[in-house]
C-alpha cells in the first residue's frame, strides 16, 4: 500500500457547498468504519456525499452544478464555497485537504492529488454509488467519457504513437486549409452574389436609358437608339436573356458610332464603358446647345465638391507642370506593371505543363524514374531485350537533373513568382492612385479655366463679377449664387442617372471577370478541393472517439473474465430471481462509420440486456459493479472510501439482510487494513434506516456513526445530530454472559 493511500476521512468541513449554504462552516466527525446519513430528502446529505467524492477524486458530475451555493464574498474569497477533509493515510499519518468552488464553478484543491494513473470520472464511478446516476455506472448512451474499456484496454505504444502523429497532423491541416480557403475567398464576392446585383443593375440601367431616350425626343428633338422594354429580359421568368452580352454590345455600338466598336469576344465591361463614354459626349453636347452662360457653369460644377476652391490663373502654370509630371511618372509605373505582368507570365506554357510543375515532377517522380536501367548497362542475354530500355541519352541527362537540390530550385522559383506578383501588386496600387491624382488634378484645372473664361462673359451680372476679385473663387459661394438662377434640365438629370447606373453595372461586370480570372489562376487548388474535403473529413473522424483504431482495440478476454466473475460472486449475495446470474459482458462494437465507440454492455444469464432489469435488480447490479471495479482497481484509486448514495430505496426489507452482511464484510470483517472500506451510506426512509441499523451494529473495535438530519433553513444550511452506535458484545466472552444474566433479571423482577 502506498503511503498516500487515503484509508478513511476522520473528519469533514462544509461551508456554502450546495445544500450547505451557511457563511459559516459545519463539521461532521466521519472517523467510523460506517458512516450512516439519514433523514428526510432535500436536507443535505447528498451534498456530503458530492462533497467527499470532489475531495477522494478531485471529480464532480456536470449534473450536480452549481458547487458553490454562494452570492457574494466568503472569508475574503469573492463569490466561493469550500470542503475541508481531514484524511489518514498508511501509518496513521493525517493530512488536510481543501477544495475551493466558485460561483462559476472553478475548483481549485489545496494539495492536489498530481497526476493518475486512472480517469478522474473512472475513479468516482468506481468508488461513489449515485442512484440517480446509475446510467454512468452501466456506460449506457447518456454516460460521459472516459469509458472503462478505454482504461481495460490500453492502447500499444505503437498505437499511441500513430494516434498522436494523426492529431499533430489534423492540426497543421486545418491550420494549412484554414489559411488557403481564407486567402482564395478574400475580397471576392459569390457568383449567385454577382448574378443577383447584375440583374438588378441591368433594371436599373434599363429603366434609365428607356427614360433618357423619351426624355432626350420630347425636349431637345435628339433621337437615340430605342429599344423595347424587355430587350435584356425574358419576360415571364424575368432573366435576363442567354444573349443578353450581344444585345448590350450592339446598344453600345449604335450609341456612339463615331467610336471603335466592342470586339465580339469583349467583356460586358468594355460595352458599358463605351456607353458611359457616349453619356459624356452627349452630356457636353447638350450643354454647348444650351446658350446660357449659368447653365453652363452649373454644369461645369455640379460633381464637384463644394468645399473644394478653383485655382486662380496665377497658379495654373505651376499646376500644369505638376500634371505633366504625373503623367510622366504614371506612364513609367505603367511601363513597370507590364514588365512585371510579362514576368508573372515569363515561364508559361500554353500548351502544357509550366516550369514550375516541371521541376516539381522532376523532384518527386526522378528518383522512380532513374529506377529503370539504361539500354548500355543491361546484357542482351537474349533477343534485342536492350532496345527496350530507356535510352542512355535520356538517363544521363535525368541523373544531371536530378543531382540538383530542385527542392530548394521549386521553392525559389515559388518564392520568386510570389514576390513579383506582391510586386506588381503594390505598384499597381500606387498607379491607380496616381491617376486618381492626376485626374483630379487635370480636371480641376481644366474647369478652372472654362469657369473664369465664363464668369468674363459680359452677360452676366455684376454679382458674378464680384467672384473675380476673390482668389481663389470658393465653389460654395458660386453654387450658391447659381441656385438662385435656375435649376438643371430634365435631360441633363436624364443623362445623369443613365450614366449612374451604366457605371453600377460595369462596377458588377468587372468585379465577376476579376472573381472569374482569380478562380482560374487557382485552379489547381479548385481541382484538389474535393480531396481536402475528404481528407479533413477522414482526420477529424480519426481524432474524435468514434476513431478506427480506438474502435478496433478491445480488451483482453481474460480482463473482463476477471471482472465479470468478481461482479457475479459479489451479485450472488442478493437474493435474485431465476435467469440474472450469472451475468455476462460483452464489448459493443461499431458496424457503420461514425457509430458511437465501443462500450462496455451487460447481460443475463438469459440474454436479457441491461435495460429490461427492474430498478432494483439494476441497483443490484450497480452494487456488485461498483464493488468489483473498486476491489480490482483500488491500487489506482488513490483511496479507500466507498459512498453509496440512496442505495436503500432499490431494495425492499427481503434484501436488506443481503446487502448489510456485504457491506459487514467490506467495512469490518478482515483484519487486513488494505482490504477494509470506509462506507458512507445515505437512507431516505426511517423503517429501513432501522432495519439496517440492526444489522450493522459494529462488532469489538469497529465503529459506525450515524449523522441525522433532522432540518433545512435557507439561511443557515442543515440541522443535524451526531451519535456514535455502541459495538456489539462477542457472545462468547463471561462479562457478556453475566451482563445477558443482569438484563434477563432485571426483566423478570420488572414484569412480576
Amino acid at each position: 500500500m502506498e503511503s498516500k493511500h487515503i484509508l478513511r476521512v476522520k473528519a469533514l468541513k462544509l461551508c456554502r457547498f450546495r445544500g450547505f449554504v451557511g457563511s459559516e462552516p459545519v463539521r461532521l466527525d466521519t472517523d467510523a468504519d460506517v458512516v450512516l446519513l439519514v433523514g428526510p430528502n432535500g436536507f443535505g446529505k447528498t451534498s456530503v456525499i458530492d462533497a467527499l467524492c470532489l475531495v477522494l477524486n478531485e471529480y464532480y458530475y456536470p449534473e450536480r452544478v452549481p458547487l458553490a451555493s454562494v452570492t457574494g464574498p466568503v472569508h475574503n474569497s469573492p463569490g466561493s464555497g469550500w470542503v475541508e477533509a481531514e484524511v489518514e493515510y498508511a501509518g496513521s499519518a493525517t493530512e488536510v485537504k481543501r477544495v475551493t468552488v466558485t460561483a462559476n464553478s472553478e475548483v481549485r484543491y489545496d494539495p492536489a492529488l498530481g497526476p493518475t494513473e486512472i480517469p478522474r470520472e473512472l475513479a468516482a464511478r468506481c468508488s461513489f454509488y449515485y442512484q440517480d446516476l446509475l446510467s454512468k455506472l452501466f456506460e449506457e448512451e447518456e454516460a460521459q467519457m472516459p469509458r472503462l474499456l478505454e482504461f481495460l484496454r490500453p492502447s500499444p505504444k505503437s498505437i499511441q504513437v500513430v494516434q498522436e502523429a494523426v492529431r499533430k497532423a489534423h492540426k497543421r491541416w486545418r491550420l494549412e486549409t484554414d489559411r488557403l480557403m481564407n486567402f482564395i475567398g478574400q475580397g471576392l464576392s459569390g457568383e449567385s452574389t454577382i448574378n443577383v446585383d447584375r440583374k438588378q443593375a441591368a433594371l436599373a440601367f434599363r429603366d434609365a436609358y428607356q427614360s433618357l431616350v423619351d426624355t432626350a425626343s420630347s425636349e431637345e428633338g435628339i433621337v437615340l437608339p430605342r429599344r423595347t422594354g424587355d430587350w435584356l429580359f425574358v419576360i415571364r421568368s424575368g432573366n435576363l436573356r442567354s444573349g443578353w452580352e450581344t444585345e448590350l454590345r450592339n446598344l453600345a455600338e449604335e450609341f456612339a458610332p463615331d467610336r471603335t466598336p466592342p470586339a465580339a469576344d469583349d467583356k460586358p465591361s468594355a460595352s458599358l464603358r463605351l456607353i458611359e463614354e457616349a453619356l459624356v459626349a452627349l452630356r457636353e453636347k447638350v450643354v454647348r446647345r444650351m446658350g446660357e452662360v449659368q447653365t453652363k457653369l452649373r454644369l461645369l460644377l455640379e460633381d464637384q465638391p463644394e468645399d473644394t476652391s478653383l485655382l486662380p490663373p496665377p497658379v495654373w502654370p505651376e499646376c500644369e507642370r505638376e500634371v505633366a509630371a504625373l503623367s510622366g511618372e504614371v506612364l513609367a509605373k505603367q511601363k513597370q506593371v507590364d514588365l512585371l505582368e510579362k514576368l508573372e507570365r515569363h515561364f508559361d506554357n500554353p500548351s502544357g505543363p509550366d516550369l514550375i510543375q516541371v521541376l516539381t515532377a522532376l523532384r518527386d517522380q526522378g528518383p522512380t524514374w532513374l529506377e529503370v536501367p539504361c539500354a548500355s548497362e543491361v546484357p542482351c542475354a537474349s533477343g534485342d531485350i536492350g532496345d527496350m530500355l530507356p535510352p542512355s541519352p535520356i538517363v544521363e541527362w535525368l541523373r544531371k537533373v536530378t543531382s540538383y537540390d530542385l527542392s530548394r530550385l521549386v521553392g525559389e522559383l515559388e518564392a520568386w513568382q510570389v514576390r513579383i506578383r506582391e510586386q506588381r501588386t503594390q505598384l499597381l496600387q500606387n498607379l491607380l492612385q496616381l491617376r486618381e491624382t492626376l485626374q483630379a488634378k487635370t480636371t480641376l484645372l481644366k474647369r478652372s479655366r472654362e469657369v473664369y473664361a465664363l464668369l468674363r462673359e459680359p452677360s452676366l451680372s455684376s454679382r458674378y463679377k464680384t467672384l473675380l476679385e476673390q482668389q481663389p473663387i470658393s465653389l460654395k459661394d458660386l453654387k450658391d449664387l447659381l441656385r438662385t438662377e435656375g435649376a438643371r434640365t430634365a435631360l441633363l438629370s436624364a443623362i445623369d442617372r443613365a450614366r449612374q447606373a451604366a457605371s453600377q453595372w460595369r462596377e458588377v461586370e468587372e468585379l465577376y471577370e476579376r472573381r472569374v480570372a482569380f478562380v482560374q489562376q487557382q485552379a489547381g487548388y479548385l481541382r484538389a478541393k474535393d480531396y481536402i474535403a475528404s481528407v479533413s473529413a477522414a482526420l477529424d473522424r480519426e481524432t474524435g472517439k468514434n476513431s478506427v483504431l480506438a474502435a478496433a482495440i478491445v480488451p483482453p478476454d481474460d480482463v473482463l473474465r476477471e471482472l465479470e466473475g468478481t461482479v457475479n460472486a459479489i451479485l450472488k449475495r442478493f437474493r435474485l430471481v431465476e435467469g440474472i446470474c450469472p451475468v455476462r459482458f460483452r464489448t459493443s462494437r461499431p458496424t457503420k462509420r461514425g457509430e458511437a465507440a465501443p462500450t462496455l454492455q451487460v447481460y443475463t444469464r438469459d440474454d436479457r440486456p441491461l435495460s429490461a432489469l427492474s430498478t432494483g435488480h439494476r441497483a443490484q447490479l450497480g452494487l456488485a459493479m461498483l464493488l468489483g471495479l473498486n476491489y480490482s482497481l483500488n491500487s489506482y484509486i488513490r483511496h479507500n472510501v466507498i459512498a453509496l448514495d440512496d442505495v436503500t430505496t432499490a431494495f425492499d426489507m427481503a434484501q436488506l439482510p443481503r446487502t448489510a452482511a456485504l457491506i459487514r464484510q467490506i467495512a469490518y470483517a478482515t483484519e487486513e487494513v488494505s482490504a477494509r472500506r470506509q462506507v458512507f451510506i445515505v437512507s431516505h426512509h426511517e423503517d429501513l434506516t432501522n432495519r439496517l441499523l440492526d444489522f450493522l451494529v459494529p462488532p469489538a473495535g469497529r465503529k459506525l456513526r450515524i449523522v441525522n438530519f433532522v432540518n433545512w433553513r435557507s439561511d443557515s444550511g442543515p440541522g443535524f445530530e451526531q451519535r456514535e452506535l455502541e459495538p456489539g458484545l462477542a457472545a462468547t466472552a463471561e462479562d457478556s454472559r453475566r451482563r445477558l444474566v443482569d438484563i434477563l433479571e432485571w426483566a423478570c423482577r420488572a414484569a412480576y
